[in-house]
């Protein structure tokens, strides 16, 4: 286990950072200034306080909680910590050892796939990190295109799912013309395992971070050290050489100013004429890549020539970052248009298979079909499993109304927010809920319902729980999407929306 991470930390060696020569600058003086102002005590206890108290233990044998509870005793010596660091540029010796721990994802080990590693970082390290994250944060909407919508202030998941969802149902319908288009969804392997350095620290360079920022953010990446341990057994320890480890708030920031790379690159692409995105209607924009993190869509048309360029752009990407495209878990979708032997050609080219319309991306459905009961049916399956882990617990009700409050009903909410859920299915979660608030401890007793639902949605003191009538929440989550539109109507999905749905008005005054 010990040989496959260190080589799997170990460096390529690979040095093509020509690519870079298109980035152009995006932070300014001002912003440098704030990114490298003065650590104030406030800014360390804001940071320390924003993580979760009850954090899996580090090497240090302490959680965030230690630090929040005693902030009186230890807060001086923290801060002291964090300013030495940003002063030096220097972090003590053994500060920054993380331990990894590796969990099984499933019963039975077959091979390495099999195991996921937690990375367990040091509080006072976390902390460093965060501070330097919050300044970060205020200005990744300026280094940040709008095509990527993990962790930028403002963003949402939902803004890639509604723009994807349009996109595949613009696919899935297009039957005219004679050029077809395609969907690439692309799985990078270990992507944050596998940052180059060198790429890193040119790519901040490039983009107009002071060197002494650059100097600090470099000093947290590469001073990591992994003690690798599986089950409470230590087995051995690894220095990498590349790479940004997700144990810290700093490193999905990171990754995300390394995926702009591949993001620029492609917009260059498309300005040559060499690639072209696809436009779901009149006036809508031409999208031609949609990231959440590392969960990449490209879009673009199917000929053979388009299919080279793409893959001649990820190649350039591949060699200048370290990340390497996993072209088995990878997929394409066609539109209805596309000849079968290009789509035949392209998948050769690629390397990558054809998928059908019942594929996922980002958790939910890419395409809706007629029959939502059957594409949606995937939530009563999920909500029957979790409910049926429970039954060999001796629950009260008090314990009951816990779990159904807190994690049976908000299953379905991410599905809510984009999907209008239909009734039916509201209705059999519903149930499944009820059921198991009235059923007894025994296995063969499925109790007696005393209540209905509506009346256990109502308040306590009218006798009822406060339980949710799932379809109202779920017209109060739309509802919320709606007014993003109405009011966001420079983002990404808020032009698509306006040129494909009311051109000539707003969300607001459009007619059903």
């Amino acid at each position: 286990m010990v040989s496959f991470y260190t080589e799997l930390f170990s460096t390529s060696g690979n040095l093509h950072n020509d690519i870079l020569e298109d980035i152009t600058p995006a932070i300014t003086p001002e912003m440098n200034t704030d990114l490298l102002a003065l650590v104030t005590h406030e800014e360390v206890r804001k940071s320390l306080f924003q993580m979760h108290p009850d954090k899996s233990l580090g090497p240090d044998g302490m959680t965030p909680s230690f630090f929040q509870k005693c902030w009186d005793i230890v807060g001086s010596d923290v801060v002291k910590l964090v300013r030495d660091f940003f002063d030096t540029a220097s972090i003590p010796e053994d500060l920054n050892n993380t331990n990894l721990e590796l969990i099984l994802k499933k019963k039975n080990l077959e091979n390495m796939g099999d195991l996921r590693p937690i990375a367990l970082c040091n509080v006072v390290y976390k902390v460093s990190f965060k501070v330097m994250a919050n300044r970060l944060k205020l200005f990744l909407a300026d280094i940040v295109f709008e095509n990527q919508s993990a962790f930028v202030p403002g963003r949402l998941i939902t803004d890639n799912i509604l723009v994807s969802f349009e996109i595949m149902h613009y696919l899935k319908r297009k039957g005219k013309g004679t050029v077809g288009q395609m969907a690439l969804k692309l799985d990078m392997s270990k992507a944050y395992d596998r940052v180059e350095w060198p790429f890193l620290e040119v790519l901040l360079l490039k983009l107009g971070f002071h060197p002494r920022c650059v100097q600090l953010i470099m000093a947290l990446v590469v001073s990591v050290r992994y003690w690798i341990s599986s089950g409470g057994k230590f087995l051995g320890h690894t220095t990498p050489s590349w790479g940004i480890h997700q144990g810290d708030p700093l490193s999905p920031y990171l990754f995300i100013i390394c995926t702009e790379v591949l993001s620029s690159l492609i917009r260059k692409y498309e300005t040559k004429g060499w690639i072209k995105g696809c436009q779901v209607a009149r006036g809508a924009p031409h999208i031609t890549h949609m990231f959440f993190a590392n969960d990449s869509y490209l879009y673009c048309r199917a000929p053979e020539r388009e299919a080279q360029m793409v893959m001649t752009l990820l190649e350039k990407y591949e060699l200048a970052s370290g990340q390497i495209v996993n072209q088995e878990k990878s997929s394409i979708f066609f539109s209805k248009n596309t000849h079968s032997s290009t789509q035949e050609s392209s998948c050769s080219i690629m390397g990558m298979p054809e998928v059908g319309d019942d594929g996922f991306y980002l958790g939910l459905p890419n395409i809706m079909k007629h029959n939502k009961n059957a594409v949606l049916g995937f939530l009563k399956d999920k909500m029957r499993k979790r409910v049926e882990s429970w039954d060999s617990k001796f629950l009260s009700r008090a314990g009951k109304e816990v779990l159904i409050k807190l994690v049976a009903q908000s299953l379905p909410n991410y599905a809510m927010s984009v999907f209008l859920i239909p009734k039916g299915i509201c209705e059999d979660l519903e149930q499944l809920m009820c059921k198991f608030w009235w059923k007894s401890s025994s296995k063969n007793k499925s109790g007696i319902h005393w209540m209905k639902w509506d009346r256990m949605c109502e308040a306590k003191d009218q006798g009822g729980m406060v339980f949710r009538h799932l379809h109202d929440f779920n017209i109060a989550l739309l509802g919320k999407q709606a007014w993003r539109l109405h009011t966001l109507t420079n983002s990404l999905v808020g032009k698509l929306f306006k040129a494909k749905y009311y051109p000539r008005g707003s969300f607001i005054s459009v007619e059903l």
